[in-house]
């Protein structure tokens, strides 16, 4: 009877580890909340046309933006907390875009098929990625092109300015072995552009 009691004691302990590991290194919308409040401002976001022509407190409005968008597109099981508010940020405030472009472009940035659908695969494909500014930044350049789009870009130039506040510095990712690293070469104009299709 000791045995049993101390095992489960045990067993529970190490699960209970295990979760505080998980947790803390899993993508949080709590985290994002004070950022998304402070972007958004008066009316917190919520768009009254979609939502229902009333006022909403700062708890309603989280409570949708947590349920319709954080858990919609799977952020706690994002692996880095800057790739998962990059791209939830954009469709909070861009929508998916015509086509789920706004989708897409993440998924073309991760490498998996475009098909504007954002699945726990496609997460798992980019919580692989050793650098997270290796996502988080083309996205950002992605977002910055998208509302260079929009008609009223002009109008809002605190659209660009919330993108760019996700942009993150680059890692110093040396390899000692490879020596390309230290020849300079002429640039190449198309290096690094990434082509998405936009029917707007």
């Amino acid at each position: 009877m000791l045995k049993k009691a101390i095992f489960s004691l045990l067993a529970i302990s190490v699960l209970s580890f295990v979760c505080v590991i998980f947790v803390n290194n899993a993508a949080s919308f709590n985290k994002y909340a004070p950022k998304l409040l402070k972007f958004e401002g008066e009316g917190y976001g919520i768009h009254k046309p979609i939502w229902g022509d009333r006022i909403f407190t700062k708890d309603e409005a989280l409570k949708i933006h947590r349920h319709f968008y954080w858990n919609r597109y799977h952020g706690n099981s994002f692996k880095s907390q800057e790739v998962a508010e990059v791209l939830i940020d954009h469709l909070i405030n861009a929508g998916e875009g015509a086509n789920k472009m706004n989708i897409r472009a993440f998924e073309k940035i991760i490498g998996v098929s475009q098909d504007g659908v954002l699945s726990k695969e496609d997460v798992l494909v980019a919580n692989n990625f050793e650098y997270p500014e290796d996502i988080v930044n083309p996205y950002v350049e992605y977002r910055l092109r998208y509302y260079r789009t929009r008609k009223d870009a002009k109008k809002n130039p605190g659209w660009f300015k919330r993108a760019k506040s996700f942009r993150m510095e680059e890692s110093i990712q040396e390899d000692e072995t490879v020596i390309e690293d230290y020849i300079v070469l002429p640039k190449n104009k198309n290096s690094g552009e990434m082509v998405i299709e936009d029917k707007l």
